[in-house]
């Protein structure tokens, strides 16, 4: 009777989680953010998309030293924190046309700003997340003789570069602002770069070895929703 008990437990529990589709991603608003009574734009996004489905969101905020952690060990369902390693299980799917731009802002000048090398900002400071600064452009930063200074969070940065920190802090052309006028920053005192580092969509990646995330894909699919092709 115990066992046949346990095994009925265990059988709702994975029916349960079928229905669930864990979503990783980290405090960055307006994009994502826990404060936010719908979890920010992105989610919203996804809301709307997965109307009608029987699988219920389930957000999982972590540092962004955790989520590239869990990303990069493949154990996930979905996420809006991109995973670094390139594999045919996983697929991302754009919920919006309106890509973001990576980029950099620093204070104000006439000059336009922007660069053909990051050679030339040589010995300059910037802000940088510091669960990406080791690889990818944080490691293109550091050849190029830029000096990271290592933050947490996007906010984190802009607050170095509104106290005379360092002489750039990353980001992108949307929540920059957002983020500025929550730290009561002046926005019309900084300028974001005209050169960027990527253009990424609004989009949902989705790790197919996970069944919810198949499910997710299908019903994202037969409303539309487009798979994107990834960068090389």
């Amino acid at each position: 009777m115990l066992r046949f008990s346990t095994l009925l437990i265990y059988l709702f529990s994975l029916s349960v989680y079928a229905t669930q589709l864990p979503v990783i991603a980290i405090d960055y608003p307006p994009f994502t953010s826990e404060k936010d009574e719908g979890n920010g734009i992105a989610f919203s996004l996804l809301t709307d998309a997965m109307d009608g489905s029987s699988l219920t969101i389930m957000p999982q905020y972590w540092s962004p030293a955790r989520a590239h952690k869990l990303v990069k060990e493949g154990s996930w369902c979905s996420s809006f924190y991109p995973p670094r390693k390139d594999d045919e299980q996983f697929v991302i799917v754009a919920l919006a046309d309106e890509p973001i731009e990576l980029g950099l802002y620093r204070h104000h000048q006439v000059t336009p700003f922007r660069w053909n090398s990051l050679v030339e900002m040589e010995g300059k400071t910037v802000a940088y997340l510091r669960a990406l600064s080791r690889d990818g452009l944080g490691k293109h930063m550091t050849e190029s003789g830029m000096v990271i200074f290592s933050v947490e969070t996007i906010e984190q940065g802009m607050q170095l570069l509104s106290r005379g920190r360092v002489d750039y802090a990353f980001g992108d052309q949307i929540s920059g602002e957002i983020i500025m006028r929550s730290l009561n920053m002046d926005p019309d005192e900084y300028q974001f770069s005209l050169t960027h580092f990527r253009t990424l969509p609004v989009g949902i990646w989705l790790n197919l070895s996970c069944k919810a995330a198949v499910s997710a894909l299908q019903h994202l699919q037969s409303k539309g929703f487009k798979q994107l092709e990834q960068e090389e």
